[in-house]
């Protein structure tokens, strides 16, 4: 297991990460390629496990105490919130940044697989939040 990144992003979070399975990574598959850019999993694995593992022990600890039990979850379900918003919000970001140069969406931009590729990334990620 490895750490999570800042904001509980691994590298294969970042634009450009590595393929989906099945696909392969040649030039061309840049910040919308599926899998491991910004399609990818919302938290890093390492963050993913801290926050199971705090998870797991606000439930076991319930017999003992119930009150600090549920705050723990509580706090868990916060912490939670807050990773996966800083990571959409990095997505977000990255998604731009890759079809709008210089902030100008009529500008010199990508050639059209790039947007193909983005606007997949776009509509995978979406989706993922249609059916959270």
């Amino acid at each position: 297991m490895t750490p999570a990144a800042p904001r509980g992003r691994d590298t294969a979070d970042r634009p450009g990460g590595g393929p989906a399975p099945g696909e392969g990574r040649g030039p061309g598959h840049g910040p919308g390629a599926a899998g491991g850019g910004p399609a990818g999993p919302l938290l890093g694995d390492g963050e993913r496990d801290r926050l199971g593992e705090r998870l797991h022990h606000a439930l076991t600890a319930f017999v003992d105490s119930p009150r600090d039990s549920v705050a723990e979850a509580a706090e868990v379900l916060e912490a939670t919130e807050r990773q996966l918003i800083a990571s959409l919000r990095d997505r977000r970001a990255a998604l731009r940044a890759g079809w709008q140069e210089n902030g100008d969406p009529e500008g010199p931009g990508p050639d059209t697989e790039q947007l193909r590729l983005t606007l997949r990334t776009y509509r995978e990620v979406t989706e993922r939040l249609l059916r959270a």
